[in-house]
């Protein structure tokens, strides 16, 4: 589960941990419907949830249409909008969903069906290449990575195998959506995506209603030389080149550094760590049940990723007012930070600059109004209303009064 997820879903919606019972493919009539995989977690699938709930608020009908129901994101889930469960109470498998996609457009009659991780992009777009046009749903896609880094380095293989797949089916699409410009142009030149069929939104479900009520709860002074990073432990997210510049960064001046997160890398981390010999500065907690609050106690958020998406985590550290210091992944902290403006971009893996601009950040004053003014521009609602204005504009309109 994202690393960040764990301690959002209560507040994420009212603090009610109660779920939704799932419901037959009727229910996707005249709905638009959210495809994710399952209800496990991730940030795709959570954002996901998060644009259904405010569309669902602001009087347009949709679903979460899911391969499996049970899961903590459930409980995210607002009570009004239906989950549909592919699978009937029995997990399907993706690589076998096809089918059961096909049926939910045929027989559920959806007013169209959005996904937003490649693989199931790829698949809903395959599976609609067997329903007759004439009753065929909208087709959405949203892109939430950097699709030429992911197309080798995406941890999952499925998602790799779409993206080598993603030139045929992303184009069957009515409207592909990104996050990020860098993204949106990666698809136009190396994925044969039509210009005119695709759009970058440039924000994203991220900062909701509760997440504004529990940073202001949270906040206090931060812990001098407290440096934080959040992310799954796995090696996209570069902690190996974090440790590496904490540890140059260490030795001119007293520090500590904690990475929330947990993943396959944290063997490889650890002994890291003890290599360079900052055992006692640096703390690997695993998942944290209160993430904002943690992060409050932070002088400074480092995401040193070789690839990232929009990057939720630093959008929430920004919005609790803490000064970022980032690797240039492509495509999101470069986007989010405004060109640099809003905090350093390094080189990736570059731990000697990576060193130098933390120094620089804890050392120099920051905008902390800037950062938290630039966060909630990827609000919930701001999204939704990005979400819509797209469709509109595609002459794929939500409501029937447009």
């Amino acid at each position: 589960m994202d690393t960040l997820l764990r301690g959002k879903l209560k507040a994420d919606n009212g603090g009610s941990m109660v779920t939704n019972p799932s419901r037959g493919i009727e229910n996707a009539n005249g709905r638009l419907c959210f495809l994710v995989r399952g209800l496990d977690g991730g940030g795709a699938q959570r954002d996901a949830i998060l644009l259904a709930n405010e569309l669902q608020r602001n009087g347009i009908d949709t679903a979460i249409v899911t391969l499996q129901s049970s899961g903590p994101l459930n409980a995210l889930i607002s009570p009004d909008v239906p989950v549909i469960d592919l699978g009937d109470g029995t997990k399907i498998r993706l690589a076998f969903a096809g089918p059961a996609i096909r049926r939910l457009m045929v027989k559920g009659r959806p007013k169209g069906v959005v996904s937003a991780e490649a693989a199931p992009n790829a698949l809903l777009a395959m599976a609609s290449r067997f329903v007759p046009k004439a009753s065929r749903p909208w087709i959405i896609l949203r892109e939430a990575a950097s699709p030429v880094q992911a197309r080798l380095n995406d941890p999952y293989w499925q998602n790799r195998l779409a993206y080598r797949m993603a030139p045929k089916l992303y184009p069957m699409a009515d409207v592909v959506m990104t996050l990020t410009e860098g993204a949106r142009n990666d698809l136009i030149e190396q994925f044969s995506v039509p210009r005119q069929k695709i759009v970058n939104l440039g924000t994203n479900a991220v900062i909701t209603p509760a997440i504004r009520a529990e940073i202001d709860g949270s906040l206090r002074a931060p812990e001098p030389g407290h440096i934080f990073s959040v992310g799954r432990l796995s090696p996209e997210k570069g902690f190996v080149t974090l440790i590496e510049a904490f540890a140059l960064l260490r030795k001119q001046r007293p520090a500590k550094l904690t990475i929330v997160g947990e993943g396959s890398e944290r063997p490889n981390l650890e002994a890291k760590i003890v290599e360079l010999g900052v055992t006692s500065d640096v703390d690997l907690p695993g998942h944290h049940p209160h993430p904002i609050e943690a992060l409050s106690r932070a002088s400074l958020f480092v995401s040193s990723s070789s690839h990232e998406g929009l990057g939720n985590a630093i959008i929430e550290a920004m919005a609790c007012g803490i000064p970022v210091a980032c690797t240039d992944a492509p495509h999101g902290p470069r986007e989010i930070l405004q060109g640099g403006a809003l905090g350093p971009l390094v080189p990736v893996g570059d731990a000697k600059e990576l060193a130098g601009a933390m120094a620089d950040v804890l050392d120099k004053p920051t905008d902390i109004n800037a950062l938290r003014e630039r966060a909630m521009q990827f609000s919930v609602e701001r999204a939704s209303q990005a979400f819509e204005d797209v469709l509109l504009k595609m002459r794929l309109p939500l409501r029937s009064n447009h």
